[in-house]
């Protein structure tokens, strides 16, 4: 067996693993697509590769002189995706090193299925910068910052036709986990975003990008980074549904049954009991703290289970073009 069908192999073996997860069976299609692009991110280890690494491995692979649509051959790529694992190796405790050969191959064939140019082993650089500031770990304002300093240009403003392709770029993740009929890219996307004719700043950038809710062919994208949030929390009580305790991850409360919680499971699958309703309103919770302090997110009623809109604190940022980063620190 060739090393190309062994990765092609193990790529397809990985998304036999997500379907045995049943994600399919989660109602909401933002939670959904999050839950089974958590899974790869972890999968491929980019889930311990932070933003900062990600982009010094583009700058020490000399991406960041090259165009946006210049088509990257395998044999770059995969060294690219290496330096990513033999970098993360360095800081990482030789118990929790990963197998760069393996995590190299997988991420690469995954990388290929999403993006590859009609199929002759080449990606553009735009695509692979894209993929992998998002599906690597770090905070979302931090990504969403890079990105802007990719479609932006020397006056500081978004080039509308560059956040069109940034668009069809981000959304060739769904596409990968088969979740494209809910997310996926149509022709003047971009411009019912930003809908103004007046210069996009960093400023509105961030304030579109990371308003909640945002974009609606991007409700996933904080949905993934509030996932990994929530992993481990554990909240001290049971679920009413499936009567399980010290459940992790989101905890649901009804508003209208006295006292009814549900797990992440549960809620996201349908399962009630009792009284409860799936039409009931919920508000999701990421921590159990007395009812005096807790602080949730109403769903609102849509197939979509889109948290209803709140305040979001967003630093402000020089709206002048900023002078290229000096990451050579970064290990």
């Amino acid at each position: 067996m060739t090393e190309d069908s062994r990765n092609s192999e193990l790529r397809l073996q990985m998304m036999q693993e997500m379907r045995a997860q049943n994600f399919d069976m989660i109602r909401f299609a933002s939670y959904r697509t999050a839950c089974k692009l958590r899974f790869v991110q972890k999968k491929v280890n980019l889930h311990v590769v932070d933003i900062w690494n990600v982009i010094e491995a583009f700058r020490e692979n000399g991406l960041n002189t090259l165009e946006p649509q210049t088509e990257v051959n395998v044999s770059r790529l995969e060294t690219l995706v290496s330096s990513l694992y033999n970098n993360l190796n360095k800081r990482l405790p030789v118990a929790q090193q990963v197998h760069v050969e393996s995590c190299s191959g997988l991420l690469l064939n995954w990388l290929l299925s999403a993006y590859s140019v009609e199929n002759i082993g080449k990606i553009r650089v735009f695509s692979i910068k894209v993929a992998l500031a998002t599906m690597c770990a770090g905070k979302l304002m931090d990504k969403l910052r890079y990105i802007f300093s990719q479609i932006s240009d020397g006056n500081g403003h978004m080039a509308v036709w560059r956040f069109a392709e940034y668009l069809q770029e981000v959304l060739a993740l769904p596409a990968t986990v088969y979740e494209s009929p809910s997310f996926n890219y149509t022709e003047g996307l971009a411009a019912t975003i930003f809908t103004g004719n007046g210069k996009v700043t960093v400023n509105d950038f961030m304030d579109t990008m990371m308003s909640d809710p945002g974009p609606h062919c991007l409700v996933w994208l904080p949905l993934l980074h509030r996932l990994a949030s929530v992993e481990t929390v554990v909240h001290p009580t049971a679920c009413d549904a499936c009567q399980r305790e010290g459940f992790s991850g989101f905890r649901y409360r009804c508003q209208k049954c006295h006292s009814y919680q549900l797990c992440q499971d549960c809620f996201w699958r349908g399962r009630v009991s009792g009284p409860h309703a799936n039409d009931h309103e919920v508000k999701e919770y990421t921590t159990y703290k007395s009812p005096s302090k807790q602080i949730g997110h109403s769903l609102r009623k849509s197939f979509r289970c889109v948290p209803e809109k709140g305040r979001t604190n967003i630093p402000r940022f020089p709206e002048e073009p900023e002078k290229t980063l000096n990451l050579s620190h970064i290990v």
